[in-house]
């Protein structure tokens, strides 16, 4: 039994009794998963690399390989492929840069763009994992920065017990990824360079899911929508009278909505390609914005894509209200498995920098959402996908439940329901995981945080570094028995961290 704040939290199998002083125990189950059986026998084989013997190993409760599992008559034989630099692409084409004003040359970016595989792949499993370095230079200062990351990559999976690590390989092109016999891809987002390997859901669907004006026609419940499609062709874009009268045309819709409302790129994420309009004066940029930019991303319209609408735009009613994150997973036969629900942490542009978590709640928001995810989970199973989905859903003023943002794949806050346990083991009730600079390595910043680390109340998800400055990106998890002992460790972090940057 660990001690907790007035109370005690007890680990017994898959669930764990919160008890409070004066007040009946609340039982509340961290996963949701039954046992699926012994893989153990199953060959498998991956690097091992060295940790620091003083940082302990953090047990999840399940990882994505026991969800693709669930409803399914034999084990998943899926290779995960992340890849988030595709600076060519043809066919899935991606917008998040009309808001973005970043190169993707600065080192946070790059950083950004190292991190995300680690994140993501930290709750993979024993499952294959391949990490795409798309437009990699084969020369030998480029293979040393690989290595670099590379050892960053095992660095960070090497926390995880030996039978909850991926079978990580790396490529540096598309053509030289692994995939077994019989095997099928999963991914983050649909990409051209991969479109030659089998993949466990149509490119195109996925596509579809992932964008805005797939969830405004979905038949969801999601706030009052209008989609704005073009009239060009794929020979029209390459007329520049016909796409000056075309953006003019687009840009001139935005004029007939009362405000405020929502504008949204068809494909977005972590807020940027998201315009949220409240003024005329607000409307009059959103308008200069893609007066400049609207013609480049109409350019993207060819043969390959058109029939997919890669140039669709939403305008939504803005709808006040609570807003929070939904974590499911949808299983082979459409049941909708619940993962997390947190509150998501968005900084002055909107964009999405970290999420909290009350595991306390957990049964609250569980019971709260089942309607929604269910409607989810048969909507998402109907059009062939299964895997791992985050959503967005905000509560109005009289109890109504709206999606704003469905994301067919693992989100920045997925993470957080594997992780249940071993919070709860430390009676540690709040987490928030927030991404953070640093000018130091992650040994100099494990030495700074050891009696955290060691105490388990401090779990880093992601480090990576650059090659030419001292900047490093990490993803960092800290719990605490309130939120006031989340805000007490995260104060400490900032204190550390490089000011004027993301937390």
């Amino acid at each position: 039994m660990s001690a907790v704040a007035k109370g005690k939290v007890e680990l017994r199998s898959s669930e764990v009794y919160l008890e409070e002083e004066g007040r009946d125990p609340i039982v509340f189950e961290l996963s949701t998963i039954e046992p699926i059986g012994n893989a153990q026998n199953q060959p498998y084989a991956r690097l091992k690399p060295a940790t620091m013997d003083s940082t302990p190993l953090i047990r999840l409760d399940y990882t994505l390989y026991e969800l693709y599992s669930v409803d399914n008559e034999d084990w998943p034989n899926i290779t995960l492929v992340y890849s988030f630099m595709e600076e060519s692409a043809v066919k899935f084409t991606y917008q998040y840069e009309l808001q973005e004003t970043q190169k993707t040359a600065e080192p946070s970016v790059m950083l950004d763009t190292k991190l995300k595989p680690q994140r993501h792949g930290f709750i993979a499993g024993k499952m294959p994992l391949a990490i795409l370095y798309a437009g990699s230079q084969c020369n030998d200062q480029a293979l040393d920065t690989l290595r670099a990351d590379n050892a960053d990559v095992f660095r960070n999976f090497a926390q995880l017990p030996f039978d909850q690590q991926p079978i990580v390989s790396f490529a540096t092109s598309s053509e030289s990824i692994s995939v077994g016999p019989g095997a099928h891809i999963a991914v983050m987002f649909p990409a051209d360079c991969v479109l030659h390997l089998p993949h466990l859901v149509d490119p195109e669907i996925h596509y579809e899911l992932l964008s805005k004006p797939g969830l405004a026609r979905s038949g969801l419940p999601t706030p009052p929508s209008e989609v704005i499609d073009t009239v060009l062709t794929p020979h029209d874009v390459h007329d520049q009278d016909l796409l000056k009268g075309e953006i003019s045309r687009i840009t001139q819709l935005l004029d007939n909505h009362e405000l405020p409302f929502v504008l949204k790129l068809p494909q977005s994420a972590s807020g940027m390609g998201v315009f949220k309009v409240d003024t005329d004066a607000q409307r009059a940029d959103v308008k200069a914005t893609l007066a400049t930019q609207l013609g480049r991303m109409l350019q993207q319209i060819n043969e390959s894509n058109h029939h997919m609408r890669p140039c669709s735009l939403v305008i939504q009613r803005f709808i006040p209200g609570t807003t929070m994150g939904l974590s499911l997973f949808v299983t082979k036969k459409g049941r909708p498995i619940f993962i997390a629900c947190c509150d998501q942490q968005l900084d002055g542009d909107g964009h999405w920098v970290g999420c909290s978590i009350s595991y306390k709640r957990q049964p609250e928001f569980k019971e709260a959402y089942r309607d929604i995810s269910e409607k989810v989970a048969a909507f998402l199973h109907q059009k062939g996908y299964y895997g791992p989905v985050g959503l967005d859903v905000i509560t109005d003023a009289s109890g109504n439940q709206y999606i704003v943002d469905l994301n067919a794949r693992v989100t920045g806050s997925y993470h957080l329901g594997p992780l249940a346990g071993h919070f709860l083991q430390r009676g540690l009730l709040e987490v928030t995981f927030v991404q953070a600079y640093f000018l130091y390595s992650r040994a100099a910043f494990e030495a700074a945080f050891s009696d955290e680390i060691q105490k388990g109340s401090l779990v880093i998800s992601g480090w990576a570094h650059a090659e030419s400055t001292p900047l490093s990106q990490a993803a960092i998890n800290i719990g605490g028995r309130d939120s006031s002992e989340v805000e007490e460790r995260l104060k400490k972090i900032r204190d550390f961290a490089v000011p004027d940057r993301t937390m």
